[in-house]
């Protein structure tokens, strides 16, 4: 015995449609895809790398964010500094909280951002803020130009990369 046509599209339309909300649920309030443009956090990250956010998740220091920027786009960086922090900028080293940054991720400090740190700064980041930037020093617009990042910017922080499939798993 066939069930009623109709009763069966029905049914199978709240399935779809209850699928439907469900991603995009999870893509609204828990995971983005996203699409690194640029160079400017390489060696860490490169052009074209697909990489999954976490929009539920805590900030913290060396995280890879994906915020907005003032104009709208959407930049990638690194965290240095989160609300209360101490930074201190000069002669080619950055002093977090009193001790000397170790930035592993770093290929090696290239001489032009060497040439901006001799400029001495020395600041702390606000609250709802954070202090931002690329891994690629010389070649990023990060809170060098950009200033502190508003917490309410902040898309989501990097968890995943799913390619190239040579660096796909989970970010460090």
């Amino acid at each position: 015995m066939h069930e009623d046509p109709v009763k069966e599209m029905l049914a199978w339309m709240k399935v779809l449609l209850l699928t439907a909300f469900i991603i995009l649920g999870v893509r609204e309030f828990l995971f983005e895809p996203v699409i690194v443009e640029g160079g400017s956090m390489q060696p860490s990250y490169h052009e074209n790398d697909k990489l999954v956010l976490s929009k539920a998740t805590t900030i913290d220091n060396f995280d890879t964010i994906v915020f907005f920027a003032p104009d709208g786009s959407r930049f990638i960086k690194r965290v240095i500094g989160i609300p209360g922090d101490h930074i201190k900028m000069s002669g080619g080293e950055i002093i977090l909280n009193g001790a000397p940054l170790d930035e592993p991720y770093l290929d090696k400090v290239e001489e032009e951002w060497v040439d901006q740190l001799r400029v001495a700064s020395e600041f702390s980041v606000p609250p709802d803020c954070y202090y931002v930037l690329g891994d690629n020093r010389g070649n990023s617009t990060d809170s060098r130009v950009l200033g502190f990042i508003q917490k309410p910017d902040i898309i989501g922080e990097v968890k995943f990369r799913f390619a190239p499939l040579k660096d796909f798993g989970f970010v460090e």
